[in-house]
C-alpha cells in the first residue's frame, strides 16, 4: 500500500511582518506613595516592603503599601495620607503597617494594620472617607459610622 501526502509549499519560519512584536517598555506605572511621615519625634524607623532591614525615618519620607513604621517609647510620628488628607498620629512604642487598599468608587479609604501601640486618627471629610484599622484581634472601620468586626 502506498500513501501519498501532499503538502503545500510554504517557507518555514515567518517573515518580519509576521513576527510578533515585543514591548520594550513596561506599561505598569510605578507604585504611588500612600502616605508621608511628618512631625517625627524621637527614634522612628521604617521597613520597606521590599527590604529586610529597618532604617531611620526622615521627615517627609513616602510610605507605600506593605511598608512598616515603628517607634520607640517616647517617640511619635504623623502619617499624612495622600489624596484625602487623613492624619494618623502614631504614639510611642508602636508598630504599624500600611495595608493594601481596595477602594470603593466615590469613597477614599485608608487602611492600616496596628501590630502594637496606639494610634489616633483624624479624617478630613468623614462623609467621603473611610479608615480601616486591623489589629491581630479585630478590624475597625470608621467613617460616618464605626463598625467592629
Amino acid at each position: 500500500m502506498l500513501l501519498v501526502l501532499a503538502l503545500p509549499a510554504s517557507p518555514l519560519g515567518c517573515t518580519a511582518e509576521d513576527a510578533p512584536t515585543v514591548a520594550t517598555t513596561s506599561t505598569t506605572p510605578p507604585p504611588s506613595p500612600r502616605a508621608h511621615l511628618r512631625g517625627l519625634k524621637g527614634n522612628v524607623q521604617i521597613k520597606r516592603a521590599t527590604a529586610d532591614e529597618w532604617s531611620t525615618a526622615s521627615e517627609g519620607v513616602p510610605l507605600f503599601e506593605n511598608d512598616k513604621v515603628r517607634t520607640v517609647a517616647g517617640a511619635g510620628a504623623d502619617l499624612v495620607f495622600n489624596g484625602n488628607g487623613s492624619t494618623v498620629h502614631l504614639g510611642g512604642d508602636s508598630l504599624i503597617g500600611i495595608a493594601e487598599t481596595r477602594p470603593r468608587p466615590g469613597r477614599q479609604r485608608t487602611d492600616l494594620t496596628v501590630l502594637r501601640g496606639r494610634i489616633d486618627a483624624e479624617l478630613e471629610q468623614p462623609s467621603t472617607q473611610s479608615l480601616s484599622v486591623t489589629t491581630p484581634a479585630a478590624t475597625i472601620q470608621a467613617g460616618r459610622e464605626i463598625v467592629f468586626q
